[in-house]
């Protein structure tokens, strides 16, 4: 059961979308972890695990002991914020949302030749102090932030590797939205396949959202403020699991492990005629909330989670969508 919460785990660690990929302009030793469309690409070493898969660019060194290291970009409405009020609403918000936070340095400097802020900060969770270090530049209409945290025991174990991240980290202009339309015979009106052909199932989301049916992976995200996505993952367990079960494996590490994690509720429903369990809950990366609502069902001893994640301010706005891909969602 643990080996099943880990996955999980560092599946949902760090919550944007599309496949990062190999990169033959990486530096020697680094690889790619940055999703398709971000005004930046972040490289780590090859030792890092990319989790790019959970919707942010972003590796871990260790899920369970959280070294890791994320990258993320705000969308400014308006273009008139300084890079400085920008930084001190993160603190106001990091002094809200963290327990016992405080500055432990900022400094003015820069990241790939932009003005930039190196904001190094402590807080407590579950009694263990951690440390965050932050780079954050305005690029365009855009605030990019580069963010690297552990404990604060080993921090000085892993603060090198970080500089060899800035270092090599690239902003670039924002790409624009790219992904396919395709359809077949079973398509929902108004909607599309963001599932590869060799997958035992179909997954259609609404043509507004981007996706690519072949990516290999099925995932698709609304092009807006905090890019809301969702993706679908299977597990085989050891043995034959129901979804309360599954779920119910997770949630101690998910209660130890992720930083502001709270169970929000849950609710039976069918997917494709089948029982099945949406679990909502919240979560917090790099002082934003983020709001997950999971649903796991279970199929011919395979146990599969269509997961939507969204910025909790803008969770709502999208739901309605997010029932019509659970309504739409057809084992084939």
């Amino acid at each position: 059961m643990k080996r099943i919460a880990i996955i999980i785990l560092a599946a949902v660690l760090c919550v944007g979308i599309l496949v990062s990929c190999a990169d033959e302009d990486a530096p020697d030793g680094m690889h790619r972890v940055s999703l398709e469309n971000e005004p930046f690409i972040l490289y780590v070493p090859k030792a890092w695990t990319d989790n790019s898969d959970s919707g942010i660019s972003g590796a871990y060194f260790s899920p369970l002991d959280k070294i890791t290291v994320s990258a993320r970009y705000d969308a400014l409405e308006d273009s008139d914020v300084t890079l400085e009020e920008y930084v001190d609403v993160c603190i106001e918000g990091y002094t809200l949302s963290l327990e016992e936070y405080n500055t432990e340095s900022m400094e003015n400097t820069v990241l790939c030749g932009e003005d930039a802020v190196r904001l190094e900060y402590s807080f407590v969770e579950r009694d263990v102090k951690f440390v965050s270090l932050q780079m954050i530049t305005k690029s365009d209409d855009n605030m990019i932030l580069l963010s690297f945290y552990c404990p604060d025991e080993v921090y000085e174990n892993y603060i090198e590797q970080f500089e060899e991240i800035i270092d090599v980290f690239v902003i670039r202009p924002l790409p624009e939205s790219e992904g396919d339309d395709v359809s077949d015979k079973k398509t929902p009106d108004g909607m599309k396949i963001a599932s590869s052909d060799d997958l035992e199932y179909r997954l259609y989301v609404p043509k507004s959202w981007v996706c690519s049916s072949e990516s290999g992976k099925s995932q698709a995200y609304f092009d807006g403020e905090g890019r809301p996505n969702v993706t679908v993952t299977s597990h085989s367990p050891d043995n034959e699991m129901t979804a309360e079960e599954y779920f119910e494996a997770c949630e101690e590490e998910f209660e130890d492990r992720l930083e502001g994690y709270e169970l929000i509720g849950e609710e039976e429903r069918k997917v494709d005629g089948k029982p099945a369990v949406s679990y909502t809950y919240n979560l917090t990366a790099d002082g934003t909330v983020f709001r997950i609502m999971q649903t796991v069902v279970t199929r011919d001893g395979l146990v599969y989670s269509v997961t939507y994640t969204a910025p909790e301010e803008s969770f709502d706005a999208h739901l309605e969508d997010v029932e019509d891909i659970l309504d739409a969602f057809d084992f084939r």
